[in-house]
């Protein structure tokens, strides 16, 4: 009996240690971020100072006005990779007394030695949940209680010092086409904060009335307190921006080189060198997200049907981000840990909650792309991807009336959901996408004699995706690309066969382990017009009006099939 009792007694308590594990996990304290530019003293200082200036805050973060926005090292060159940098670079923030300058900024110390609490009080209040509210308002000091959890989120104080290092221009002008590229270093560094250190400060706290000597005597604690900033982690991530150098037409560009230049837009070396600046930040934040507990938003599930939480724009929400689900359970041992149940995505129409919550928060709504059943209760964690998915498969080409089947073949296939690579707010799910066939057949032709035919093609689109299921996908999309031919016997070796072709389609994917999809689909296609050139003689193209034309066995429309695996990162 007392066996029993003592078993169902370690239940209880476990099921409590998840219980408090879980709604501790949903806990997210906005932290105070200050993101800093290393220099080196070379030339791409005054550039990298300017377009950093520009690059605008994350919405996410707290941060404090330092008088500090630059460091100088002459020292560590812009080309050292050394994983001990990170001590050069503590030893000048140090030097500058930036962890003063952070809690100068907290306590809105003035150059007379006066603090004021209003910025500590204005964030905890700014930071409250609607648990953290309904439970202050239901005690003797009511909101007042926000105002004091302030104090505690001095101690996710963080300085985030970013040295763009290894930065290369290249430029082909038989292209026409330029580029920068750059390795990204981020060290982080945390504010040391305590109980005893928040001791000293209000022993030098000025008082109202306190005598000159005793102001000087405050000043001179206030001075002597050890403030100091301590290593956390470095990250690093690749970034690279290119572009068109005049836009003009070269040498022996065909159908799709004219496509893709399209595409892309001119921009002169300068300009290029700032986007190459501002893609560096995003990359080292998109890694620094993925690194620091700290910085990754957690969140409770607050509502289903759909999957919704009381975050947004205050948490740096945007559409199609990366969530996944969480539920906290006891393991053999009795610790608790995370289990992901579901991946989530941020759906249309994230609430702006940037203002002290009454209790009754918004919901920002989320759409499931795998996993199990969700529940309220279970915990949101902020885990960012690329918004990207590679696809690769055989596509085989239906029979139609007019002979043998078109667009057969190995396929690849890469999207981008397109408000990972814009934050335009728009359509979740939206996405471009480009890919590329290859097709090796023997067909008849009218122009040589019988001849196997490499044909690849090359194409781009837009579609959406629509999740109904938990574990099922379908997305349309529409499209169009270029077809080469490229013989592969002597008889058609002086010829140069491209066509163009138009695309309309729907691909149904179904989870086998998350990030793993198998997708299958149908598309119909159309081809234009296709041209034939004489590699000897430019200015000689045949005159054809359908594919038919040149290969009577070989289809200028039809349907096209697609098996494969999707694996999405």
């Amino acid at each position: 009996m007392k066996t029993t009792l003592r078993g169902i007694a370690l239940l209880f308590a476990l099921l409590l240690c998840a219980a408090a594990a879980q709604a501790q996990s949903a806990a997210y304290d906005r932290p105070t971020v200050n993101f800093l530019l290393l220099k080196h003293g070379d030339s791409y200082d005054a550039s990298s100072a300017q377009a950093f200036a520009k690059i605008p805050g994350e919405q996410k973060f707290y941060h404090n006005n330092l008088p500090t926005k630059e460091l100088m090292l002459r020292q560590l060159s812009r080309n050292d990779k050394s994983s001990t940098a990170w001590q050069l670079v503590l030893a000048e923030l140090t030097r500058q007394n930036v962890a003063r300058s952070e809690i100068k900024e907290w306590y809105v110390r003035q150059a007379n030695g006066l603090m004021s609490m209003s910025l500590i009080h204005s964030r905890g209040e700014f930071s409250a949940t609607d648990d953290a509210y309904n439970l202050a308002v239901s005690t003797k000091r009511g909101t007042e209680e926000l105002r004091d959890f302030g104090s505690k989120l001095i101690a996710k104080t963080f300085v985030v010092v970013l040295d763009y290092s290894s930065i290369a221009y290249s430029a082909k002008p038989e292209t026409d086409m330029h580029s920068w590229n750059s390795t990204v270093r981020a060290f982080v560094f945390k504010l040391k904060y305590n109980d005893e250190l928040e001791g000293q400060i209000y022993d030098a706290w000025i008082d109202e009335g306190d005598s000159a000597q005793v102001v000087a005597d405050k000043i001179r604690r206030f001075d002597q307190i050890p403030f100091a900033l301590e290593y956390v982690t470095q990250v690093s991530a690749n970034a690279g921006a290119s572009a068109l150098m005049t836009g003009k037409t070269v040498a022996n560009e065909n159908g799709l080189s004219s496509m893709m230049r399209m595409a892309m837009r001119v921009a002169s070396r300068e300009e290029l060198l700032n986007q190459l600046y501002a893609k560096g930040y995003a990359s080292a934040m998109q890694a620094l997200e993925k690194q620091v507990a700290q910085f990754k938003v957690l969140a409770g599930v607050s509502g289903l049907s759909p999957i919704r939480s009381k975050i947004g724009k205050k948490e740096g929400l945007k559409t199609d981000q990366r969530y996944f689900v969480n539920e906290y359970v006891a393991d053999a041992s009795g610790q608790i840990q995370p289990k992901r149940k579901a991946v989530v995505r941020v759906g249309k129409g994230v609430v702006d909650n940037r203002k002290v919550t009454t209790g009754k928060s918004e919901e920002s709504r989320f759409y499931q792309v795998a996993g199990g059943k969700v529940e309220e209760g279970m915990t949101l964690e902020q885990k960012n991807d690329a918004g990207m998915s590679l696809m690769l498969g055989y596509g085989p080409g239906l029979q139609s009336k007019e002979g043998a089947p078109s667009q057969s073949g190995a396929k690849l296939r890469v999207e981008w959901l397109v408000n990972r690579i814009a934050n335009l707010g728009i359509w979740p799910g939206l996405y471009l996408y480009g890919e590329g066939e290859a097709e090796l057949t023997r067909y008849e032709t009218t122009i040589a004699d019988p001849g196997s035919y490499l044909f690849w093609r090359a194409g781009f689109g837009l579609g959406k995706g629509f999740y109904f299921w938990r574990n099922f996908s379908l997305s349309p999309y529409l499209g169009m690309g270029f077809e080469f031919a490229s013989v592969q016997d002597y008889s058609l070796e002086d010829y140069s066969l491209e066509t163009m072709y138009f695309k309309a389609g729907i691909n149904a994917a179904i989870n086998i382990y998350y990030p793993l999809q198998l997708v299958g689909g149908l598309s119909a296609f159309a081809y234009g017009a296709p041209s034939v050139r004489n590699n000897y003689d430019s200015d000689s193209e045949l005159p054809f009006t359908k594919y038919s034309d040149i290969f009577p066995n070989r289809t200028s429309s039809g349907i096209a099939g697609f098996i494969g695996v999707r694996i999405n990162f």
